[in-house]
């Protein structure tokens, strides 16, 4: 029996390393934001990313 294509995709991973200090300056940050890291990241992705946002060459 064939599968059926479903409209719904699994979110995709991204890996980045970061210095023992940076990391620890971001969940400040975040915390500070009430944020996780990943809505954090997310957002600015999103924010700089999209059609029409963020810097314009």
């Amino acid at each position: 029996m064939p599968r059926e294509k479903t409209t719904h995709t699994k979110p995709k991973m991204i890996h980045i390393r970061l210095s023992e200090e940076l990391h620890q300056q971001l969940r400040i940050q975040v915390a500070k934001e009430n944020q996780t890291i990943q809505d954090w990241v997310e957002q600015l992705i999103d924010k700089n990313v999209k059609p029409g946002r963020g810097k314009q060459s």
